[in-house]
């Protein structure tokens, strides 16, 4: 007997990013070029006095990541994302979407989440493009259920 197993496979250059600093409805980040999101679970030590090997619960989960896009001098949500690491007060009601398989942030493969933008690195070289590299921290729950 023979199977074929066919899976899809995702392409960085299909990716995108949709940004809202207040909250709102989100729009997409023109010109991304690429995202990252790294998450973590604190673990508990859990184990009981005379135990010979530890034992652990998950915990607390949280996540922080990159999006880098190119500098343009576009207006909107874009111009907001690389300038939202200036706001000062900030309550982390920041919404993002980072999608894994469509450019143009219509998909419903997507992880959301609340944040706060916490850096905003500019860089430009002689005879190569202006980037703009935009770290930021999750706040409260990451939603990975679209995945």
């Amino acid at each position: 007997l023979f199977f074929l197993i066919t899976m899809a496979f995702f392409r960085g250059e299909e990716g995108s990013v949709k940004f809202s600093s207040t909250g709102g409805s989100v729009a997409q980040v023109l010109s991304t070029t690429a995202w990252s999101l790294d998450t973590t679970k604190d673990t508990l030590d859990v184990t009981a006095h005379g135990k010979v090997a530890r034992e652990f619960v998950g915990g607390l989960t949280s996540g922080s990541g990159t999006v880098d896009v190119l500098y343009t001098a576009a207006t909107g949500e874009t111009n907001n994302f690389t300038t939202d690491a200036l706001a000062t007060n900030d309550p982390a009601d920041a919404k993002f979407e980072l999608f894994l398989d469509d450019n143009s942030g219509s998909s419903d493969k997507k992880i959301t989440f609340n944040g706060i933008v916490t850096g905003a690195s500019f860089s430009s070289s002689v005879g190569d493009l202006s980037t703009v590299s935009v770290s930021f921290i999750t706040s409260g729950a990451i939603d990975v259920s679209a995945i």
